[in-house]
Parts: C-alpha cells; sequence; structure tokens
C-alpha cells in the first residue's frame, strides 16, 4: 500500500467480489482491517458486487465510516426485469444509501441487461426505474456516472451511444445536478484535480 500511495493516479481499490468463494468475503476481520488501511491513506473503495453482496455495504460503511465507498454498477441487479424481481436489491439500496460515505456508480447498465449473451435488445426506458431508485436514495450528490469502456463493447454497444443514454438518464434533472452525477460528483469522490467539468 504503502508503494502505491506514492503514484499519484493511485486514488483507491476495486474488488472483484464475485471471484470469492463467501458471498460474506468483504466483512471478514482481516479484509475490514484491510480497508481501514486504505482509509487512513485517504484512498477509496470500489465495491464491484452483484445484489447478493449489497446487503454488507452498510455494514462496512458503518464499520469503516472514514472509508468512502462506491457501489459500481447499480450492483448489477437484472436489468432486463422488473424491479419486483429484486425486492432486496431496492432494500439494500436504500440501506446503503443511509450511510453518507456510501456512493453509487451508474454504470454496466448495458452489459447487465442479458450478461450471458448480450443479445436482448434495450432502450433507454430499460433502465429507467433502476436509476430512479438510485437517484431517489443517494440523490444527486452521491450518484456518478461511470462509462463501463470497454466492457460495454461485448454488447455491441460503442460509447457514443452510452454516453447519450445516461444523458438521456439523468435528462429531467437540473442542469447543476446533471454536471455533478455526470462528473463532479466522481472528480470529488475520487479526489481528482485539474479536471475540465
Amino acid at each position: 500500500m504503502e508503494e502505491l500511495c506514492k503514484y499519484e493516479k493511485f486514488v483507491g481499490v476495486r474488488h472483484i467480489l464475485d471471484m470469492e468463494d463467501s458471498y460474506d468475503w468483504v466483512v471478514r476481520k482481516d479484509v475490514v482491517e484491510g480497508l481501514r488501511l486504505v482509509a487512513a491513506r485517504g484512498k477509496s473503495f470500489d465495491f464491484l458486487a452483484r445484489p447478493h453482496h449489497l446487503h454488507h455495504v452498510a455494514t462496512l460503511a458503518k464499520a469503516v465510516p472514514e472509508l468512502r465507498i462506491v457501489i459500481d454498477h447499480i450492483a448489477k441487479p437484472h436489468l432486463s426485469k422488473s424491479l419486483a424481481v429484486s425486492p432486496d436489491w431496492k432494500k439494500n439500496m436504500v440501506d446503503a444509501a443511509s450511510c453518507s460515505n456510501v456512493y453509487c456508480k451508474i454504470s454496466g447498465l448495458v452489459t447487465e441487461v442479458d450478461p450471458e449473451h448480450h443479445a436482448t435488445s434495450w432502450t433507454p426506458e430499460t433502465f429507467v426505474d433502476h436509476v430512479a431508485v438510485v437517484l431517489g436514495a443517494f440523490g444527486t450528490d452521491r450518484c456518478m456516472i461511470g462509462s463501463d469502456w470497454p466492457v460495454l463493447r461485448l454488447t455491441g454497444t460503442n460509447y457514443r451511444e452510452v454516453k447519450l443514454l445516461h444523458k438521456s438518464l439523468v435528462s429531467s434533472l437540473i442542469e447543476a445536478d446533471q454536471v455533478k452525477v455526470r462528473g463532479g460528483n466522481a472528480a470529488n469522490f475520487y479526489q481528482l484535480k485539474n479536471l475540465d467539468l
């Protein structure tokens, strides 16, 4: 960690929780202690998970309140299905949002419509309900857009299409809030400097 912290572009850590055998890996004592070290150095943690991990976000956020946490890809819910399919996703997202050190990244949307085959078509309407939950829970100060580049290419979608998708999903927000969600909040969360937003 000390070696990594020497690099200005090192802003935080991310772990793919699906790579672990246990759904509870992220709240193991040794992992929590490691994340305390991350927080002590002013770095953040990208919580890359699926809905079955999401209930641990609030637990972790309370255990390490000085750690900035962002839920990546809105925790990859079943985006081609209605919210009724994943009632725990909504509840756990709201619980996570109750912790002021937790943010949510609106990203990875098109890859989660049909994650096995990437053959199901989508429109902005496919994502409206899930994005509304996230914006409603976290507000415009703790949501950020992420491109999911280059993984989005698996779906045959290009960066421009996803950028237009994101723009449409936040178009109902006032301009100042759009600026925050589309870049300002990410710059603040990751403590990025010298950006032209």
